[in-house]
């Protein structure tokens, strides 16, 4: 063991001072490392955030040329549509699904009126039972409280509880209203106007497909409202049920007396009711027709 060493071991606080210098020249070596990396890190968060900004304005660039490019596409279709309007106008002949003289008006009304009485509640045996029976209470109620208005003219002035029984006998059936009653000839009515409209619907329904049918076998060019609503064609494999619905646009029209050359079913009914969801079915069967 040299002199210096056994000087260094013989002095301990001496010892523990230049350990001490070492952990803090390490510290700071380690500090200095620690800032090194922060600094790194940080260099290659902004790289990584700048590249995902540059990143983003790309695919917002891409997103917006997509938009730009499918508007195009549209335009071009309707242009298109447009221009093969034209040539097969001038070289084909038209379908006439406007004008039906082998359709009657008596027909129309027949099937208008079974629409009428098909949304008409009608009563059951049981319910019109029970509205009978409540009817012939509510006219015992109102009697007796006739009597019991005539009554208060006659009631002396200090009889003041029998005058408020009464008065409260009359207040309870003004409150009151009579049921309707069931009408047996309005129900026997509505059966007969059922069965002529469903009658009526199936000629009218037969004439109008058998027409549609032999314009798509003649090629025939369809008029601008058919093709707007249901599309220059059927879709594959839904040829049956595009021909009943594009069956039910054109007695939709004939009913309701929609004659616009462009729009094949017109405004949107309203008021709920039978003709409010045809119209809404139609228009929902044909937007998927319309689907490329």
């Amino acid at each position: 063991m040299g002199l210096e060493d056994a000087q260094m071991n013989i002095d301990p606080l001496k010892a523990l001072e230049d350990k001490t210098e070492r952990l803090k020249r390490e510290l700071k070596s380690l500090e200095t490392r620690l800032d090194n990396t922060q600094s790194e890190a940080a260099q290659t968060h902004l790289t990584h955030t700048n590249q995902l900004k540059d990143n983003t304005r790309k695919l917002t660039k891409t997103n917006d040329r997509v938009t730009e490019l499918a508007e195009s596409v549209h335009r071009l279709e309707r242009l298109l549509v447009a221009l093969n309007r034209k040539v097969r106008a001038s070289e084909t002949q038209k379908a006439d699904f406007d004008n039906w003289p082998e359709i009657d008006q008596p027909d129309l009304a027949k099937i208008l009126k079974g629409q009428e009485a098909y949304a008409r509640r009608t009563f059951t045996p049981q319910e019109a039972k029970d509205t009978r029976k409540a009817i012939a209470e509510y006219d015992k109620q109102a009697a007796q409280a006739i009597d019991a208005a005539e009554a208060l003219t006659h009631l002396p002035p200090a009889a003041e509880a029998l005058w408020r029984k009464h008065y409260k006998q009359w207040r309870a059936i003004t409150q009151l209203n009579r049921p309707d009653p069931p009408d047996d000839d309005t129900h026997a009515k509505d059966t007969v106007a059922k069965s002529a409209g469903n009658e009526a619907i199936k000629h009218t329904r037969y004439r109008i497909r058998t027409r549609i049918e032999d314009a798509v076998a003649r090629d025939l060019l369809f008029p601008a409202w058919f093709e707007n609503m249901l599309g220059p064609a059927a879709p594959p494999g839904k040829a049956d049920d595009w021909l009943y619905t594009a069956t039910d646009v054109v007695l939709y029209r004939l009913l309701h007396g929609v004659t616009s050359p462009a729009d094949a079913l017109g405004p949107a009914p309203l008021e709920e009711g039978h003709r409010k969801t045809l119209h809404d079915r139609l228009t929902s069967e044909c937007a998927d027709y319309r689907r490329p």
